[in-house]
């Protein structure tokens, strides 16, 4: 079915008269029909449907087109399919367009050319004022741009819902992006009749087209993702169903329509934050000759401590995450400033940092002479838990 054929029909022609459209209509094998599209719209609502009609004779005196309005949709059996109760539509025929009275329904066309001759883009603006399901039945006869003679068929399924049926009984913000250890939580439960069965409310959620996560209830909390490691740097989209459907909801910040799917991004952590009286190689390099720095005593612990964290800002403060330290090395040049080959560091948390503590080499302390100082270099290597690689340098003047 070459889609929106309608609109051509309302966009070219202008003479109208009235005429009486079959109350029922029947497919079968020998002249099928196929859906089109499911549309999901409040009472009073516009929307548009927008198409693009290809390969159809530029000459319109070629073509016999009828939508009709159906109440009605029946399942005959043997891939045979009837629409009843029809409340209007129109007919474009030899030239004529033909309108039967649809009440309550206003509708409204555009169209322009395409590139090629036979070529479209279509739209039809529409509006319902009485709530149900409409089934929106077109059928065109004629020639293609070819010359070839065929007939097609399809049908649109409206749903029309009150305004103020269905509306969210919790504000639901959900942002794009989330940083990892975020606490996330939502609750998609409506108000309006027939919506308050709680077994009715489920949830899936999917990465890609893979559906990772599945709850029932209405309440759905995030941290299974927004708090997995694994997860980072994937996209997600959540879907809550009501009685086996997504449901279509009235938002008021929105012009249309709002759904119960939302997606979002969980990112890494945002910046990596160390700590330490050591400076970082990249600072000691820019030190000039005049230059003062202060030297590190070896009996103060806090001169012995390196601390790292993850930071990422939010809105109404920020995460704190504490990287983990895998494949842990910790040299120093020169090697003799640590102790021992299995003891030279202690790691542990500490508040929101990760603590490497040094174990020093008192016999290399008591080596250096009073009053002088000793240039060491340390080299600090780990992958943390979301696969960073980190290679610190760090440089200071111990005695």
């Amino acid at each position: 079915m070459k889609k929106l054929l309608l609109s051509i029909i309302i966009g070219f022609l202008t003479s109208t008269v009235v005429f009486s459209q079959a109350s029922r209509v029947t497919f079968g094998l020998g002249n099928p029909i196929e859906v089109l599209d499911t549309i999901n719209v409040f009472v009073g609502e516009h929307f548009e449907i927008k198409d693009k009609l290809s390969d159809w004779s530029h000459n319109f005196g070629d073509l016999t087109y009828i939508l009709g309005v159906y109440l009605d949709k029946i399942d005959a059996g043997n891939g045979r399919m009837a629409f009843d109760r029809n409340i209007g539509g129109l007919e474009y025929y030899r030239g004529r367009l033909n309108y039967s009275n649809v009440q309550g329904i206003t509708l409204k066309s555009n169209v322009e050319k395409g590139v090629n001759l036979g070529d479209y883009e279509v739209q039809l603006s529409l509006d319902i004022n009485s709530a149900g399901i409409y089934y929106f039945v077109g059928i065109i006869k004629g020639k293609s741009e070819r010359g070839s003679y065929f007939e097609n068929a399809g049908y649109w399924v409206v749903n029309c819902a009150p305004r103020a049926q269905r509306e969210l009984t919790h504000d639901i913000n959900l942002k794009d992006t989330y940083y990892y250890g975020e606490s996330v939580y939502l609750d998609f439960s409506l108000s309006g009749e027939g919506m308050d069965k709680i077994s009715n409310y489920y949830f899936r959620i999917f990465e890609s087209d893979k559906e990772i996560y599945s709850g029932l209830g209405s309440y759905i909390n995030l941290g299974v993702i927004t708090k997995n490691t694994a997860m980072v740097n994937r996209s997600f989209r959540i879907e809550g169903y009501y009685g086996g459907r997504i449901i279509q909801f009235f938002n008021p910040s929105l012009p249309g329509a709002d759904s119960t799917i939302w997606n979002f991004k969980l990112l890494p952590p945002k910046s990596f934050e160390f700590l330490s009286n050591w400076l970082s190689v990249e600072e000691f390099n820019s030190l000039s000759e005049n230059d003062v720095i202060d030297a590190l005593d070896m009996q103060v612990i806090e001169n012995r401590k390196l601390k790292f964290m993850y930071y990422s800002p939010i809105e109404n403060g920020a995460i704190v995450t504490q990287p983990e330290l895998r494949n842990l090395t910790v040299t120093a040049s020169p090697p003799e400033f640590l102790a021992g080959s299995s003891n030279k560091y202690r790691a542990y948390d500490d508040g929101i940092w990760k603590v490497i503590e040094l174990n020093v080499n008192s016999r290399f302390l008591s080596s250096i002479p009073e009053n002088a100082t000793t240039k060491i270099t340390l080299h600090i290597n780990y992958t943390t838990q979301f696969g960073d690689q980190k290679n610190i340098t760090y440089v200071g003047y111990v005695f």
